[in-house]
């Protein structure tokens, strides 16, 4: 019994070293193997290729967002730092105006800002994260309130930024010298007393 020659793709009678390749094939007996192997390293390296630049993409965004984050935490801190050492001065100034109660009032929220400004130079933002979540399973309350504060502080900053909002164009109409009080509608007359002029 004779095996067939593989070279050949199993043909008896072709002759070794005869065979024409299609260009971008492989020769005609390693086609069907050759062919769906090298698609599939050609997609294996592709994949890694994209998953390579993706992990890329996200490290960089991560490490950008980390450094923004930082930086805002910095400045923070140092605005807290600033507002501590102006209440301080303030208990002092206090204390020289024989105003004590006020003064340690004044000291004492000076330092808590202080405190709480070197944590936030000190602490990364995996720890604020982790002592937030914690606060808010002792005393939810709080955490909620200073949630809401917060989103009336950025809410009040957003509203005052918005370039149109005071403009004239707005859907609002605005109160102006001389116009109609705003409710009373069309029926309101200045000259005749207003609504409630006898009829």
């Amino acid at each position: 019994m004779t095996m067939p020659d593989t070279r050949s793709g199993g043909r008896e009678d072709a002759a070794l070293g005869d065979e024409q390749a299609l260009p971008g094939t492989v020769n005609a007996g390693n086609a069907g193997a050759g062919t769906e192997s090298g698609a599939r390293e050609q997609i294996r390296q592709a994949r890694d290729k994209v998953v390579d630049q993706a992990k890329s993409t996200f490290r960089d965004a991560r490490d950008r967002a980390g450094s923004s984050l930082s930086e805002g935490r910095r400045q923070a801190a140092e605005q807290i730092g600033g507002i501590g050492g102006a209440l301080r001065r303030t208990g002092e100034q206090l204390r020289g105006e024989d105003q004590a109660r006020f003064a340690d009032v004044a000291d004492s929220v000076g330092r808590q800002l202080d405190r709480a400004a070197g944590y936030l130079r000190d602490s990364d933002g995996r720890t604020i994260a982790r002592d937030i979540e914690s606060l808010a399973r002792r005393q939810p309350a709080l955490v909620f309130a200073g949630a809401f504060a917060l989103g009336l502080v950025a809410a009040r900053f957003l509203k005052s930024s918005d370039p149109g909002y005071a403009s004239d164009e707005s859907n609002y109409e605005r109160i102006r010298p001389g116009g109609e009080p705003a409710g009373l509608g069309a029926g309101f007359d200045r000259e005749a007393g207003g609504l409630d002029a006898p009829a």
